[in-house]
């Protein structure tokens, strides 16, 4: 352990726990439940008696992690940035490589906690409320970004946003192979024009 770990800057609890996750969180990514509370403290320049002062156990910072990661407030962030003056199918081309990133980060490390778990564990407290009201804060920002757009669509915002979370839901599906799953530009493609060829459409 260097000078640094043995010393860590004083900080308030919560911005620890905060310090601590940014540095993790990246390294929890790649190496999953094989990182060790020994690693957590190197990345994130502390001792490992400072990371268990502020998260119970090595599944507790994993929780957060998750949390972290699926925080809507990024993601809203991002999509805001968007320009509000580009096509349609450009915005949805950028709300999607976001939001796949996403999925993929929050699938990576819910896979890390479950491996970490034993069979039929119970769930952290407040987990389906949390990752309903996330879902949810996301679709209403992508129902605002549909609503700019009422014009173009023939159906409602509302519904459109629905459609399109659940394409990058499904892309995020842990069974589903990496060479089966579509990118961003063929999900806004399918969104758009659906799956039927231009000469089935004019036939019915």
């Amino acid at each position: 352990m260097n000078a640094r770990q043995g010393r860590a800057k004083p900080l308030p609890p919560d911005d620890r726990r905060q310090a601590i996750l940014e540095a993790v969180t990246p390294l929890l990514l790649k190496k999953g439940s094989m990182l060790t509370s020994r690693e957590m403290a190197e990345v994130a320049d502390v001792s490992e008696g400072t990371i268990f002062s502020v998260f119970p156990d090595k599944s507790s910072v994993i929780i957060e992690a998750v949390k972290t990661t699926m925080d809507p407030a990024p993601v809203r962030a991002a999509l805001a940035e968007i320009s509000a003056t580009s096509p349609l199918e450009d915005q949805l081309d950028s709300v999607a490589v976001i939001l796949l990133k996403r999925s993929e980060r929050v699938g990576t490390l819910i896979g890390v906690l479950r491996s970490m778990q034993p069979s039929g564990a119970e769930k952290p407290a407040g987990a389906h409320r949390f990752v309903m009201e996330s879902n949810a804060a996301i679709l209403a920002a992508l129902t605002d970004l549909f609503s700019q757009h009422r014009d173009e669509l023939r159906v409602d915002p509302g519904r459109a946003a629905v459609a399109f979370m659940g394409f990058v839901f499904a892309n995020a599906h842990p069974l589903m192979a990496a060479n089966a799953k579509p990118d961003a530009a063929e999900i806004v493609d399918m969104l758009l024009r659906g799956i039927a060829s231009p000469d089935v459409e004019a036939a019915t």
